[in-house]
């Protein structure tokens, strides 16, 4: 079984502590991504930088999104608001149990 996000427990600059699939009660740190993002001036991940955008975090049961960060393009051109999203194998892997 893959580990889901489950439910957030509590959202702080640039950390979330999220309840999981497993069980598991872990710490998200996300600060290393986000200073890695810096380096690429255009990213969308930088936004996330806003301390006040960034508590407003959500979940749909997989995995942490954004509401409206980026901009998806459909086939007849058309541009629609769009969630920014982390791979949730990612964010397990970078996570640490805390309970």
């Amino acid at each position: 079984m893959l580990p889901r996000i489950r439910q957030i427990i509590s959202v702080k600059p640039y950390k979330v502590i999220c309840l999981w699939s497993t069980g598991e009660v872990r710490e998200v740190d996300l600060q290393p991504m986000l200073a890695e993002s810096t380096t690429k001036p255009y990213s969308p991940v930088n936004k996330l930088l806003d301390k006040k955008l960034f508590t407003q975090v959500k979940t749909d049961g997989r995995t942490l999104y954004w509401d409206d960060l980026l901009t998806m393009i459909d086939y007849d051109g058309s541009e629609h608001p769009a969630p920014l999203d982390f791979d949730p194998d990612v964010i397990y892997e970078r996570s640490r149990l805390i309970q």
